[in-house]
């Protein structure tokens, strides 16, 4: 029986909000550092971060490693509430509040089509053991990453979900439109999700 997405989204929304800041800003760190290991992590790739709300995983000790490694550094912007359209700007300059409180860049232009980076760095509220995602319910990365139900061989960057541990679930939630993540980045490593048909 599947769970109800909202009860599930709330549970796991309540457990981020009830971490205190010192243990989220640890956990967070150490969740990166997985991160920070990747082969896609480096010098001239295009890698997009989100930048967190709502208690979400830190994202800083990504953002600021990626200045110093030369990473090419990208972030989402909501390009079309109604369709629940995002694109990927660079990460440069002054920044302002957008939708849904979210920083995005002062001047938002020259973004780059989500096939083409390298590696995303997705925020979740959960994640299922086949590595479907739970979100905050806009549909807005899997609409963005929904060609990859339709590529049997090259499917465009490599998507790693960034979040605590405990938003790891049992719970079977997914629908078919969710999108499946290629891993997870928590405080004990990355688990990895093998490639399957939608």
């Amino acid at each position: 029986m599947k769970a109800s997405k909202a009860a599930l989204r709330g549970q796991l929304r309540g457990q981020r909000r009830a971490l205190g800041g010192r243990e989220h800003a640890a956990l967070s760190r150490a969740a990166q550092r997985a991160i920070l290991r990747m082969p896609q992590f480096r010098a001239g790739a295009r890698v997009a971060v989100y930048l967190p709300i709502d208690r979400e995983t830190d994202t800083a000790l990504l953002r600021a490693a990626a200045r110093r490694r030369g990473v090419r550094l990208f972030v989402p912007v909501i390009a079309d509430m109604r369709r629940r359209r995002i694109e990927f700007h660079p990460f440069a300059g002054r920044m302002r509040r957008g939708a849904y409180g979210i920083s995005i860049p002062h001047e938002a232009d020259h973004p780059v089509g989500a096939r083409w980076l390298d590696l995303v760095v997705v925020p979740l509220v959960g994640i299922d053991a086949g590595g479907r995602r739970l979100g905050m319910g806009g549909g807005f990365y899997d609409r963005a990453f929904a060609y990859r139900a339709c590529r049997r061989h090259w499917s465009g960057p490599c998507l790693i979900g960034l979040g605590f541990d405990f938003q790891r679930v049992d719970a079977v939630f997914a629908e078919p439109w969710d999108l499946r993540l290629d891993g997870f980045a928590g405080e004990t490593g990355i688990i990895r999700y093998p490639r399957r048909p939608q």
